[in-house]
């Protein structure tokens, strides 16, 4: 955790992260590159650091009227009827890393600053259309009209992506369909989760592992507690041949070893675990 004097109201780290909104203009609107993680920056900045709301009300505004506009001027373009649709790379992600799960995702996080009618009329409309692009198997595209097909069950592609955005909008807008669609995605992450490309949050078993813990926290089944720690204990064990693409970075957050000893840190208390960079 950053010390809470690195980041007081008027301190050089605070302007730094402020002054970022610069870039708005020239960001995508994407989790790992673009304005939805520094929405989440900011988000976390005020809720953890000393209590105090050390981000000012406007800038958080003005970083999700970005991304707002830029979901409506893209679906009016496509002529799509979601009436808010991204992309990323000339592609229409659909996952969490990249996609509209992680965009939505943290926009409804973000609801105390966004008006309640778009919240319903552009928030709720675009959850329910990408729900909607769901494979009968419960699995979830990498991106619209993908080449990949119902092949990707990982945090940044597939079901283990939709988990907290379905659980998120079944707390919000208070209605069970949203929870039956996470259970159903926790059905798939059982059945096909344990990833041959490894062990990381990203694109393997530990991102999968918080699914279950999302569900365990919004269900309280012990089911789902046991099954993270069965995956707890395959990316523990390390079966040879079962990492069938090792990480470009092995000691990073996403791709690495640190995403594993977090997952450990988390599961020890589970109805706390929040899943990094991406659960406030």
């Amino acid at each position: 955790m950053t010390h809470p004097q690195l980041l007081e109201k008027n301190s050089p780290n605070t302007y730094r992260l402020m002054n970022l909104t610069s870039l708005l203009n020239e960001s995508p609107d994407e989790l790992l590159y673009g304005k939805v993680g520094y929405l989440f920056a900011v988000l976390f900045v005020n809720k953890h650091i000393s209590g105090k709301e050390i981000i000012p009300v406007n800038h958080i505004e003005q970083i999700i009227a970005s991304i707002l506009k830029s979901g409506k001027q893209f679906s009016q373009q496509m002529k799509s009827k979601s009436p808010l649709l991204w992309q990323w790379h000339d592609k229409i992600y659909l996952g969490a890393a990249h996609g509209m799960a992680g965009i939505l995702y943290m926009l409804l996080q973000a609801r105390a600053y966004i008006h309640v009618d778009d919240v319903r009329s552009f928030l709720k409309p675009a959850v329910d259309w990408l729900l909607s692009q769901q494979f009968p198997s419960g699995n979830y595209p990498s991106s619209l009209e993908s080449a990949s097909g119902d092949r990707l069950v990982q945090w940044c592609h597939g079901a283990p992506g939709f988990v907290p955005l379905c659980i998120l909008a079944y707390q919000v807008f208070e209605e069970e369909k949203y929870l039956k669609i996470a259970i159903h995605c926790g059905d798939v992450i059982w059945q096909r989760g344990l990833c041959t490309k490894g062990y990381s949050l990203c694109h393997g078993v530990s991102g999968n592992a918080y699914a279950f813990l999302q569900l365990y926290q919004a269900t309280k089944k012990p089911a789902y507690l046991y099954r993270a720690c069965c995956f707890l204990e395959w990316c523990a064990v390390e079966r040879p041949g079962a990492e069938l693409h090792k990480p470009d970075r092995p000691a990073s957050l996403f791709e690495g070893l640190l995403g594993r000893i977090y997952l450990v840190e988390d599961i020890i208390n589970p109805l706390q675990s929040k899943f990094p960079a991406f659960c406030l």
